[in-house]
């Protein structure tokens, strides 16, 4: 019963602008089931999540970042691999080695940050999370489409 008010809290927190009345996007329900689902387990305070979210959120956005620049780059050599000359091949395949390398750098500088906010135990659980969460997700989208409806995340 005392997780309710602190999920909305820290949803709150989240949002930072707080959550309207309106209803919910798709990309609004997704991020208040990532919430809940990294705040159970994790088990964060509500001092934690405070100083958590707003760290994780930008990593994530910058991670984020990196992944989509690589995904675009393999899109244009998988579109245009009959084009593209020898020379233009090793910059792409210098281009997407040095996301990787950037993502790394990204994972090490955010690893040094979250445990200044979080027990060296929770910096652990959030990379299990991290996993879990992905997993998790790809069931429920699985099980989604096999229903062909669209139906609201569970938390499991």
């Amino acid at each position: 019963m005392k997780r309710i008010p602190f999920i909305i809290v820290v949803m709150l927190l989240a949002f930072n602008n707080g959550i309207k009345a309106q209803e919910q996007t798709d990309s609004d329900k997704l991020t208040a089931y990532k919430i809940a689902f990294f705040t159970k387990k994790l088990d964060l305070t509500p001092a934690e999540a405070e100083k958590f979210w707003p760290v994780y959120n930008d990593y994530s956005a910058r991670k984020s970042k990196i992944q989509v620049e690589r995904i675009t780059t393999m899109r244009y050599i998988n579109q245009n691999e009959l084009n593209i000359t020898d020379q233009e091949m090793a910059s792409m395949a210098g281009k997407l080695s040095q996301s990787y390398i950037d993502e790394s750098n990204l994972t090490i500088t955010f690893t040094g940050q979250i445990e200044k906010v979080l027990t060296p135990r929770k910096v652990v659980r959030l990379y299990q999370a991290e996993a879990q969460y992905k997993l998790h997700l790809l069931k429920e989208l699985n099980e989604r489409r096999q229903q062909g409806g669209a139906r609201q995340f569970k938390q499991r």
